[in-house]
């Protein structure tokens, strides 16, 4: 009688830990953040988009970008160099390392618009850049992304 009651016991405390396993994971999922950067060109504008498609705020703890091979140091300047003009009607920067995007956020980092009487010579973003940004959950998880590939990490560097 007395082993039946501490078989029982056991297996209650077995249950009891695989439940809270699958509650926290349940919990992680409910706040997985899963950042992409969205670049959109027409005739005059230029607009660089980063997006949270996750469930979860995502803490930008670091960006990065190159052009042809080099980091970037300037935006203004790698706007320049990007759209092969100096000229621009408007243009807006905004920094977006160590803040945070809510869940199906976006955040508008870059933007430059022509003159009407200027065109965008070319949409070569893709093949000239590399991104690399690396974001973390509320929990601390954290993940790179670097040029359409995310892979998690320890820590954002």
């Amino acid at each position: 009688m007395t082993a039946a009651a501490i078989f029982v016991s056991f297996c209650a405390l077995a249950v009891s830990v695989y439940q809270s396993v699958i509650l926290r994971n349940q919990q992680y999922a409910s706040v997985w953040p899963y950042i992409e950067p969205g670049v959109q060109y027409s005739n005059h504008t230029f607009q660089l988009n980063i997006q949270n498609k996750g469930t979860g705020p995502a803490i930008i703890k670091s960006i990065h970008l190159e052009l042809d091979g080099s980091p970037v140091t300037d935006y203004k300047d790698f706007m320049e160099k990007l759209l092969k003009e100096k000229r621009f009607q408007s243009m807006s920067i905004a920094p977006i390392q160590n803040s945070v995007i809510s869940a199906n956020g976006s955040v508008q980092m870059l933007a430059a618009e022509l003159p009407d009487s200027l065109l965008i010579k070319s949409a070569d973003f893709p093949q000239r850049t590399k991104i690399v940004i690396c974001y973390c959950s509320i929990f601390g998880d954290c993940w790179n992304f670097i040029d359409g590939e995310v892979t998690k990490c320890k820590e954002c560097k």
